[in-house]
C-alpha cells in the first residue's frame, strides 16, 4: 500500500511539473515573440514621444535581460549531477517550478513574469532529468497527462489559458502548493535508496533529444489543443474536445498499450518502427487534406500513436545514471523544437522573408503550403526511437489497479471534455430596425507595439454596439498567439456567431461575428504572389425575414519586397478585388443587400477605390464625406497613419458612420450604421 501511495504522488507530482511546464514554454513563446518585435519596432522609431502612449512597448535592454535570464534558467538541467544524488532532489527542482509558475502568473508580460516563466521550465527541465534515471516509468505518462490537462484546462475560458491572468493568482498559487504538497508526500513515501529498482536505470540519447524535441512541436504546435486540431479539420473545436482528449489519455492505460506493443510485436524488427511512422504520416496527411469528421479521426488517430511514443523516449541505461546526458539531451530537445517551430512560423510569414541573401531567402520563401511536411519530418524523429529499437518493444502492461486507473482517468478526461466548456449565449441585436457593422483587423490580437489583451479588445468591441463584426488576421492555434482561437474567443465572449474562414494552415484566417442568425457561409481563396489570402461570405437573417449579405476580405500588402516590385504587387491587388467581385456574383441575389467590407491595403482615391466607387460597380463608401483626418484606420511607425481599411454598401442605407480606436490592435475599427428596412 505504501508503493502505491508513494508511486501515486511521484505521477502527480510529475504531471503538475509537466503540466506547469507546458503552460511556461507557451507563455515564453508568445511574449517573446511579441517582446522581440517589440523592441525591434521600438529601436527603429525615429521619435521617441511616439511611444509614450503605446501598449506593449519593450526596449531592447529589457528584451536583451529577459533572453539572459532564460538562457541562463535554461542551463538549470545541468544542476541534476548534484541534486540527483540527494535523496530530497526532486522536491528542491518541484518547488523552484511552483515559484516560478506563480510569479508568472503574477507579473504577466513583464520581466519578472518572464523570469518567472523561465524559472519554471528550466526547473521543470531539471525535474525530468532528475526524474528520467529515478524514475523511468514516470516521464511518459506525466507528459501525456500534463498536455491532456492543458487542453481541458482551455476550455473553461474559450481555449484561452485564464491561469495566466493575475486575477486568477490566488488558483494558481493553490495549484503550485498543490505540486509542492505531492513532492513533499513522495520523498515521505519514499527513500533516493529505493527509487530506482536494479536494472531498471535509463537515460536519454541523441535519438530521444530527436524525438523529444519533434513530440513537443507536435503537441505544442499541431495536434496539443482541440482548437489547433479542429481549425485544421474545419469543425467546431467543442466537437474535438472529447475525442482528443481520449486520443490524449488512452495511452497511459497499461491494456491499451499491451494492445499496441501486440499490433507492432507482428511486423519484423527492422520494419516495425516504419510501420508505425508512415501510419502516423498518412494521418496526418488525410486530417491536412481532408475536413469534417474523417480528418477529426484521422487527426487524433495520429495523436493517440504520437503519444505512445512518448514510452519510447527513455532509453535502457547500463546502469548508471547518466544526469549529464539526460541534461544535455533535454537542451538538445528544446533546440529541436526550435527549430522546428521556426520552420512551422515560416509556413505562415513566408511572404515577408527579405534581406536574407539567396538562396536562402528563395528557400525560406518556399515555405508556402509546407505546414503538412513540417509536421510528417517531425512525426518521423520522433518515431526515431521506434524506428532504432530492433530487439525491444518499450510497451508494456500493467496491473489491474493501473489499468482501471488509467481508464478512470481517460473516461473523467472525456467527461470533463464535455462539461467545462460553457454554452453560448447569443444575444440579438439591441435595435430590430437597425444594424451596426464594423470590421477590424485584429493583426494576430497584438497592437502596434505587440502588446496582447484580447479582454481589452473584446471590452471595446462591446462598447461600440456592433452587431457584425467583420475579423481579418485571425490566429485560432499558433504558438505566437498563444494558442488562442482568437474567433471562437471573441465570438463567446461577445455572445455572438461566428463563422470562419482558414488561409494559411488552418489556423489564421477571417471570420465574421454575427448577433443575427447565419444561414449561409463559405469562401474562396484569392490569387496571391505574396501571403495567400481569400474573400469569406455569409448570408445573414434579418429580424423582418430578409437576408442579408456579408463579404469579408483582406487584399496582399504592398510592401518593400526583395522578390516582387510595387507595381507587381498592385496589379496582385487588382486582380484579387476582380476574384471578389466575381465570387459575389457567383453567390448575390439581385434583391438582397450587401456589404463587401475588410482590409483592402489601399488608400482612398487610388485605382482599386475608383473602381469600387464608380459605375458599373457603384459602391457606397459610407466614409466618403467623413473627415479625412478621423477616417484613418492603420497606425505605422515612422509614417501616418492611413485609412486601409472599408466597408463598401450596395442596396443599404447607411445611417451613422465612425471609427472606434482598438488599442491592441494596429488597426481601429470602422463602424457603420444601417437601416434593416
Amino acid at each position: 500500500m505504501k508503493d502505491y501511495r508513494r508511486d501515486l504522488f511521484r505521477l502527480l507530482e510529475a504531471a503538475f511539473v509537466a503540466l506547469f511546464f507546458v503552460q511556461g514554454v507557451r507563455f515564453l513563446y508568445s511574449t517573446l515573440y511579441a517582446h522581440f518585435n517589440s523592441a525591434n519596432l521600438t529601436a527603429l522609431t525615429v521619435d521617441s514621444a511616439a511611444l509614450a502612449n503605446q501598449s506593449g512597448v519593450v526596449t531592447p535592454a529589457m528584451l536583451q535581460g529577459e533572453l539572459i535570464v532564460l538562457g541562463a534558467l535554461l542551463l538549470l538541467p545541468f544542476l541534476a549531477p548534484l541534486l540527483g544524488r540527494l535523496w530530497f532532489g526532486t522536491l528542491i527542482a518541484a518547488a523552484l517550478v511552483a515559484a516560478g509558475r506563480v510569479f508568472m502568473t503574477a507579473n504577466g508580460g513583464t520581466f519578472l513574469g518572464v523570469a518567472g516563466a523561465a524559472v519554471a521550465v528550466g526547473a521543470a527541465l531539471l525535474h525530468m532529468g532528475i526524474g528520467i534515471g529515478r524514475r523511468p516509468n514516470i516521464f511518459a505518462p506525466s507528459m501525456a497527462l500534463a498536455f491532456a490537462a492543458d487542453g481541458l484546462l482551455r476550455l473553461i475560458d474559450h481555449t484561452a489559458d485564464f491561469t495566466w491572468q493575475a486575477a486568477y493568482l490566488d488558483l494558481q498559487t493553490a495549484l503550485s502548493l498543490a505540486l509542492f504538497g505531492c513532492a513533499l508526500l513522495a520523498v515521505i513515501f519514499g527513500s533516493a535508496a529505493r527509487q530506482t529498482p536494479s536494472g531498471s536505470y535509463a537515460s536519454l540519447n541523441l535519438s530521444s533529444a530527436l524525438a523529444i524535441g519533434s513530440l513537443f512541436y507536435l503537441e505544442f504546435a499541431v495536434l496539443g489543443l482541440p482548437n489547433s486540431l479542429a481549425r485544421r479539420a474545419n469543425v467546431d473545436y467543442l466537437t474535438v474536445a472529447p475525442f482528443l482528449a481520449a486520443a490524449t489519455l488512452l495511452p497511459i492505460v497499461p491494456m491499451v498499450r499491451a494492445a499496441a506493443r501486440g499490433f507492432i510485436g507482428m511486423f519484423d524488427g527492422r520494419y516495425r518502427g516504419w510501420v508505425w511512422v508512415l501510419t502516423i504520416g498518412l494521418l496526418l496527411t488525410v486530417g491536412f487534406r481532408f475536413e469534417g469528421l474523417l480528418a477529426v479521426l484521422a487527426l487524433c488517430g495520429a495523436q493517440f500513436m504520437l503519444t505512445l511514443l512518448w514510452w519510447w523516449v527513455v532509453q535502457p541505461s547500463d546502469g548508471r545514471w547518466r544526469f549529464t546526458f539526460a541534461a544535455l539531451n533535454l537542451i538538445g530537445a528544446l533546440i529541436g523544437f526550435g527549430i522546428f517551430s521556426a520552420a512551422d512560423y515560416l509556413t505562415f510569414e513566408y511572404a515577408f522573408v527579405r534581406g536574407v541573401p539567396e538562396p536562402l531567402g528563395s528557400l525560406l520563401r518556399g515555405m508556402r503550403g509546407l505546414g503538412l511536411l513540417v509536421a510528417a519530418l517531425a512525426a518521423l524523429l520522433a518515431g526515431l526511437p521506434l524506428i532504432t529499437a530492433r530487439k525491444r518493444i518499450a510497451w508494456r502492461g500493467g496491473k489491474l489497479a493501473e489499468t482501471l486507473g488509467g481508464l478512470a482517468l481517460s473516461v473523467l478526461g472525456v467527461a470533463l471534455a464535455l462539461t467545462l466548456p460553457r454554452p453560448l449565449v447569443l444575444q440579438p441585436p439591441l435595435d430590430p430596425a437597425s444594424l451596426r457593422v464594423g470590421t477590424l483587423n485584429l493583426h494576430g490580437g497584438y497592437s502596434l507595439y505587440f502588446g496582447m489583451d484580447l479582454n481589452a479588445t473584446a471590452e471595446a468591441v462591446r462598447r461600440s454596439g456592433v452587431d457584425v463584426l467583420l475579423l481579418q488576421e485571425v490566429e485560432t492555434g499558433r504558438l505566437v498567439s498563444g494558442g488562442v482561437d482568437q474567433a471562437a474567443w471573441l465570438a463567446r465572449t461577445l455572445n455572438m456567431n461566428v463563422a470562419y474562414l482558414p488561409t494559411v494552415e488552418g489556423v489564421q484566417g477571417l471570420a465574421i461575428l454575427s448577433r443575427l442568425p447565419i444561414l449561409q457561409s463559405g469562401g474562396a481563396e484569392l490569387t496571391s504572389i505574396g501571403k495567400a489570402t481569400a474573400v469569406q461570405f455569409v448570408r445573414l437573417l434579418k429580424p423582418n425575414g430578409e437576408p442579408l449579405d456579408i463579404y469579408n476580405t483582406q487584399l496582399s500588402l504592398i510592401f518593400r519586397s526583395d522578390v516582387f516590385t510595387v507595381e507587381q504587387q498592385e496589379s496582385d491587388q487588382a486582380r484579387q478585388i476582380q476574384e471578389v467581385l466575381a465570387f459575389v456574383e457567383l453567390n448575390r441575389s439581385e434583391a438582397n443587400p450587401l456589404i463587401i467590407g475588410g482590409t483592402f491595403n489601399h488608400a482612398p482615391k487610388t485605382d482599386i477605390y475608383l473602381f469600387l466607387s464608380q459605375p458599373p460597380q457603384n459602391f457606397i463608401d459610407p466614409f466618403a464625406d467623413f473627415p479625412e483626418e478621423r477616417a484613418v484606420t492603420r497606425r505605422l511607425v515612422n509614417e501616418p497613419a492611413v485609412r486601409v481599411d472599408y466597408l463598401w454598401l450596395r442596396r443599404v442605407r447607411p445611417l451613422e458612420v465612425g471609427i472606434t480606436p482598438i488599442p491592441f490592435s494596429s488597426h481601429d475599427m470602422p463602424i457603420v450604421k444601417i437601416t434593416l428596412n
